[in-house]
C-alpha cells in the first residue's frame, strides 16, 4: 500500500527571508555530468539539480553560479542500471522532488515518501514497472544543511581545513551486515556485498526502503559534495581528497575530478555539485 502525507506549507521561506534580512549569504556552486564510456548503458541514467535546473545530459561541461539565496537545494539521482528504464526514473525522482520543495515542502522523510508515490504513478505499469534510482539530496539554510539519501549516490562534508566527512549513508548489502554484526566494518569482502540492498523503486508494493537524513551545521568555507557513485567508485575517497584544492572555485574543482574520472575510463555515469558556503563580504 502506497503511504501518503498530507502537505503542510512549511515555514522554511519565512525563516529563510529572516536570514536574508540579517545576514549576507553566498553559496557558489560548481557542476559536471557526463555519460561515461561504458557503451553497454547507452543512455544517461544520471539525473542532476543544480539548484537552478535539471539536468539529464551526455555532457554538462564544469558549469557555476553564484546564488545569495539563503535556502538552497541540490540533489543527484543515479538511475539502477539492471532495472528497466533507469534513466526515466532517476528524471521523475528529481522532477518530483524539485516540485515538492518548490510548494515548499519540508526536507524530511514525508516528502521521500512523496516522491516515491510520484514514481510509482508515472512508472509503476507497463514496460517502465520496477525502474528504480538512487538518491542523494542536500538543502542548505543558514548554517545548518540537512541530507536525505536513499542508495549509495553521497554527500560529503568538507571543512575549511580540508577534513572530508561523509554524511550521507550506502544503502548496501555490506552496510546491512555490519549492522546486524554478520560483517566486520573495515574488512574486505567480495564485491556482491557491496551491491545496493535499497533503493527508490517504481513498485506500489515497495515502499520499505531505507532512507538516511542527517542534519548538520554548515559553516562559511566549507563545502559539500553532491556526486552519483561513477565519481566515488571510480575514483575512491582518497583519491578524491587528494584532488581536492581548497583554492580551487567549485567550478575549477569539479573540473579537476572530471577530468581524473575520465583519464581513468569512466566506466560509469557521473554526476557532481559542489556548494560552496561563501565566507562574509566574499567578491561576487
Amino acid at each position: 500500500m502506497r503511504i501518503r502525507v498530507t502537505w503542510v506549507q512549511s515555514d522554511l521561506f519565512q525563516l529563510a527571508k529572516v536570514v536574508r534580512e540579517k545576514h549576507k549569504v553566498s553559496y557558489t556552486v560548481g557542476f559536471t555530468q557526463h555519460h561515461g564510456k561504458n557503451k553497454q548503458f547507452p543512455k544517461q541514467q544520471d539525473c542532476l539539480w543544480n539548484g537552478q535546473e535539471i539536468f539529464q545530459k551526455n555532457d554538462v561541461p564544469p558549469s557555476g553560479y553564484v546564488t545569495r539565496r539563503p535556502l538552497l537545494s541540490v540533489a543527484v539521482a543515479d538511475g539502477v542500471g539492471m532495472s528497466p528504464f533507469s534513466e526515466k526514473a532517476s528524471r521523475a525522482v528529481l522532477t518530483s522532488l524539485v516540485t515538492e520543495l518548490g510548494k515548499g515542502a519540508d526536507f524530511d522523510r514525508h516528502v521521500l515518501r512523496r516522491v516515491h508515490g510520484h514514481l510509482c504513478d508515472v512508472l509503476a505499469k507497463g514496460k517502465t514497472f520496477g525502474s528504480a534510482t538512487t538518491l542523494a539530496a542536500v538543502q542548505c539554510l543558514a548554517k545548518c544543511c540537512t541530507v536525505l539519501n536513499v542508495g549509495d549516490s553521497r554527500v560529503y562534508q568538507i571543512s575549511e581545513s580540508s577534513q572530508w566527512i561523509q554524511l550521507s549513508h550506502d544503502h548496501t548489502l555490506i552496510n546491512s551486515m555490519i549492522a546486524r554484526g554478520e560483517a566486520e566494518s573495515g574488512k574486505e569482502y567480495a564485491s556482491f556485498y557491496y551491491s545496493l540492498d535499497s533503493c527508490l523503486v517504481a513498485d506500489d508494493e515497495e515502499t520499505e526502503f531505507q532512507f538516511h537524513k542527517r542534519d548538520t551545521l554548515f559553516l562559511p568555507g566549507e563545502s559539500l559534495l553532491v556526486c552519483t557513485d561513477g565519481v566515488h567508485d571510480t575514483l575512491g575517497d582518497a583519491r578524491l581528497q587528494n584532488l581536492y584544492a581548497v583554492t580551487h572555485s567549485p567550478q575549477a574543482q569539479v573540473e579537476v575530478w572530471r577530468n581524473a574520472i575520465l583519464s581513468a575510463g569512466a566506466p560509469d555515469n557521473f554526476s557532481m555539485i559542489l556548494v560552496h558556503y561563501d565566507m562574509p563580504n566574499h567578491d561576487q
